[in-house]
């Protein structure tokens, strides 16, 4: 069946945007990847602006950020009509440390929500990613619409496959509307996106210096390195000679029943080597890190307020001075109080060496 002709171009989006004009308040954009969500959602912030409206764009794709740096949600105030979302100069960042919301759902919320309170007394509008398959998915989404309460949701879908997260809002005190996607959105290769994620983050880190800092001096969120207490020099020894020498462990921790084990190399499953040491302990559960998979791990460097001061690198662990270094091009790392641990590796050229399983970290 041939679309209509008012369907080939994103003009066919104006309805909706004059109806969003006509009673502003937060709108929510959901859609698959490289369905015009980021298009859109510039369309619509200009014709807020034009109608003298206080706006505010709100970047939560993680995988292809236009308003600051991949793997962070990305919060920007447009005063007069533009371009392009790239265009535009970040208010506020909130670190998540993956390209997709898959294994930090949470995070991602959050980040989200601590944005939008950024945003009080202005049209915000929420740009998600493609991430929106499944029973995850839809529960995530279903909370972000308690928490951020839209006036609009804008779905943007090809064959009815955001239906499952659409059906039970059609009975919320909100607007949904579901336009076509006009023929000249066009589809963007994985290899695209990532090349273009490349880029940026080679932009990013052009200039690094390396600083570093000990695990008393900063808070560490996104691991369990630091939270818990070390283990004497002597329980260490244990572990070792209970594990064998071809699985070194560098560090552990415990705290309660749970026990943190930073490795040279992964440990088989049901190990039994390790169920006696757990037993030894009195440990319930154990986390094992391998260590040498935490080179290059993406990091947020935040203020004691939680702002986003920028992005950083893990460049070691030396667990006998307790401190680690980390590349970043910030010039002020004296003011970093925390240190988020992301989930993705990147090199300082810009290369992603792939995403760590949820809480290996």
């Amino acid at each position: 069946m041939v679309a209509p002709e008012s369907h080939k171009g994103t003009e066919s989006w104006e309805p909706v945007c004059q109806a969003i004009v006509q009673n502003p308040g937060t709108t929510l954009l959901l859609g698959m990847s490289d369905v015009g969500k980021t298009t859109l959602t510039r369309l619509l912030a200009n014709r807020l602006l034009e109608a003298g409206e206080k706006v505010a764009v709100l970047d939560a794709d993680l995988g292809q950020s236009e308003i600051g740096q991949p793997a962070c949600v990305g919060l920007a105030f447009p005063n007069k009509p533009f371009d392009a979302l790239s265009d535009l100069t970040p208010h506020s960042q909130a670190f998540v440390g993956r390209t997709t919301p898959t294994g930090s759902l949470l995070e991602y919320a959050s980040a989200i929500i601590r944005l939008s309170q950024k945003a009080a007394g202005k049209c915000l509008i929420v740009d998600t990613s493609g991430y929106q398959h499944g029973a995850a998915a839809r529960t995530l989404y279903h909370a972000l619409c308690d928490l951020l309460q839209p006036k609009h949701i804008v779905a943007l879908q090809r064959r009815e496959e955001l239906l499952p997260i659409l059906t039970p809002l059609k009975h919320r005190n909100l607007t949904l509307h579901t336009p076509f996607i006009p023929e000249e959105v066009i589809r963007k290769s994985p290899q695209f996106r990532k090349m273009r994620r490349t880029m940026k983050f080679a932009a990013y880190f052009q200039n690094v210096e390396q600083h570093t800092y000990t695990f008393e001096e900063v808070g560490l969120l996104g691991t369990w390195l630091g939270g818990g207490n070390s283990v004497p020099a002597h329980i260490l020894a244990f572990i070792n000679q209970s594990l064998g020498s071809h699985y070194r462990v560098y560090h552990a921790e415990i705290w309660g029943q749970d026990l943190g084990l930073m490795v040279q190399r992964p440990l088989p499953n049901d190990f039994p080597a390790l169920s006696l040491v757990l037993q030894h302990l009195k440990a319930k559960s154990v986390t094992v890190t391998v260590a040498p998979q935490l080179k290059h791990l993406l990091l947020g460097l935040e203020t004691e307020d939680g702002n986003l001061l920028g992005l950083g690198l893990l460049e070691s662990l030396d667990f006998r001075r307790r401190q680690f270094g980390v590349l970043t091009p910030i010039r002020t790392p004296s003011a970093v109080r925390v240190v988020r641990f992301g989930g993705v590796r990147v090199q300082p050229d810009g290369t992603e060496l792939g995403q760590l399983p949820p809480h290996a970290q």
